[in-house]
């Protein structure tokens, strides 16, 4: 089993929201929710405790059975070797739910990027 399936298994199984775990072990539901979705790689040993204690399980417990080779390899697939492959697919995941991306959507985000970016290398060009 996927450390993700397990973390949201247990969560269910106590009736918990992503938010409320979230509050449980001060994180947010966003972080939860990457980690059940596969899109952390690792969890640290910290948030792995906090998490069996606000579960009820012991870190052990947690941890038994995990294939970790499994969930490293699905974050891998998931991550985009670059931004030219990920701006020219067709859908992406934003927020939970699957966007079809047009044309004029993937120039907004090359657009709004190049913007950050260059803002970025001003900002680092007047620190020297």
């Amino acid at each position: 089993m996927a450390l993700k399936d397990k973390i949201k298994s247990l969560r269910k199984s106590k009736g918990l929201t992503q938010s409320q775990l979230g509050k449980l072990i001060n994180k947010s539901s966003q972080v939860i929710s990457n980690w059940e979705r596969g899109y952390t790689s690792s969890i640290n040993q910290d948030d792995i405790k906090n998490l069996a204690n606000a579960l009820s399980v012991s870190a052990s417990d947690l941890l038994e059975d995990i294939d970790f080779t499994n969930d490293k390899k699905e974050v891998e697939e998931k991550k985009p070797a670059d931004l030219e492959k990920f701006l020219n697919q067709s859908e992406i995941m934003f927020d939970g739910e699957v966007m079809k991306l047009s044309e004029e959507n993937r120039q907004e985000i090359r657009d709004a990027l190049e913007f950050i970016f260059y803002k970025a290398k001003k900002k680092n060009k007047r620190k020297k």
